[in-house]
């Protein structure tokens, strides 16, 4: 069991690791080293708690046994000699297995708050909701149980919220906040990536991207309940649920970048992708809105909250955006033949719309004599006999 949680254990974070490495090459072949955002920095700070979080759970199964100071009658408690070999490794592995918890908790709210930059109100109440929930489980692991030396107490019997290994205070505050930072975080792009222009092949494989965090739920669920239901192996499963819970985090949260990344490679192709850094991306939700009466005046950039920071985007001629209602009056037509496309943006003519390009058909059918159309601006003028 030790020797297949171990190769398990650390063929996952073997792969979390190269998964963060090329979240990190894409990132850099798309906006450069130099354009790099706090959220890709955050994701060295992940690895590096995921790592720690692994020789954790390897201590728990190897060096502690598995042991702490649950799954004991008050008899085996009190029969159990504090300088025996075996106090002292449930002494040390009730430690281990709290710290096992606090690691777990900054990880997963680590890879939660990857991404929340660039937003604007749902997102911004989403990371107050991070903050506030993160603090509730930490100190609740920390201090549900006070002093905190009783979270390694062995005798006399200090109670379930004081077992770290099986603690049902802990399971049910981080079952319940996790799961509902996760719903929450699911709901802000699920509805924007729908009301975008992108394709509809597109917006399948985002949604199914945005929402690998019901994974990563499943895996918190199960890790929960089977630390509930393992009796004396509770400390064991604790360990090797929270390394496979962390797994899934890890790679859900880098898998847009990592779509980044494999976008370009299949446009570009293998010989010509390094020569591909240098176009430019388009950002996701990037556009020009409020067209001005007044010439001169630039229209307002608004960045969509969808939008990855720096400029990252889906290397696509399809920007990831809502389409803004822009109303244009023109005269009625009735046309029945078609000659062409007139762009209200060339010509003589002042543009009234700064970043948006108005085309408009003409049809023309002259029911006598010969019928002509000039442009002057947004003006139209009709000539007799023509209807335009």
């Amino acid at each position: 069991m030790a020797e297949n949680f171990i190769a398990e254990a650390f063929s996952l974070l073997a792969i979390a690791l190269v998964v963060i490495v090329l979240r990190w090459i894409a990132r850099v072949i798309t906006v450069g080293f130099s354009k790099l955002a706090a959220d890709d920095y955050l994701m060295v700070v992940a690895g590096a708690l995921y790592s720690s979080e692994t020789v954790v759970a390897y201590y728990v199964g190897v060096k502690w046994k598995g042991l702490a100071n649950s799954g004991m009658t008050p008899e085996q408690r009190a029969a159990l000699d504090p300088q025996s070999v075996e106090y002292k490794l449930r002494v040390g592995g009730s430690k281990n297995q709290l710290t096992g918890w606090l690691v777990y908790t900054v990880l997963l709210w680590t890879l939660k708050t990857d991404g929340v930059n660039n937003m604007r109100i749902r997102i911004r109440i989403g990371a107050v909701l991070l903050a506030v929930t993160f603090l509730a489980t930490f100190l609740t692991i920390l201090l549900g149980c006070y002093p905190i030396a009783r979270h390694w107490q062995v005798n006399p019997d200090p109670g379930n919220f004081c077992q770290p290994a099986i603690s049902k205070l802990q399971v049910a505050v981080l079952i319940t906040l996790n799961i509902s930072t996760d719903f929450y975080l699911m709901s802000v792009p699920l509805p924007m990536i729908w009301k975008s222009r992108l394709a509809t092949k597109k917006k399948w494989v985002l949604s199914i991207m945005f929402s690998g965090g019901i994974l990563v739920m499943v895996a918190g669920i199960l890790r929960c309940v089977l630390i509930l239901t393992s009796g004396v192996n509770g400390p064991q499963q604790a360990g090797v649920w929270s390394i496979r819970e962390s797994f899934i985090a890890v790679v859900v949260g880098n898998l847009p970048m990592l779509y980044t990344l494999l976008q370009r490679i299949q446009q570009s192709g293998p010989r010509s992708f390094a020569k591909s850094s240098g176009r430019r991306s388009y950002p996701l939700g990037s556009y020009r809105t409020g067209g001005s009466s007044k010439a001169g005046r630039k229209g307002k950039k608004f960045q969509h909250p969808l939008s990855m920071p720096n400029d990252t985007a889906m290397e696509s001629d399809e920007q990831f955006v809502v389409e803004p209602k822009v109303e244009t009056t023109q005269p009625p037509s009735t046309a029945t033949g078609s000659i062409g496309q007139f762009d209200f943006n060339s010509g003589g003519g002042r543009s009234h719309d700064h970043g948006i390009r108005v085309q408009t058909d003409l049809h023309i059918e002259s029911s006598e004599g010969t019928g002509q159309a000039v442009d002057r601006g947004n003006d139209y003028h009709h000539f007799p006999h023509t209807r335009v």
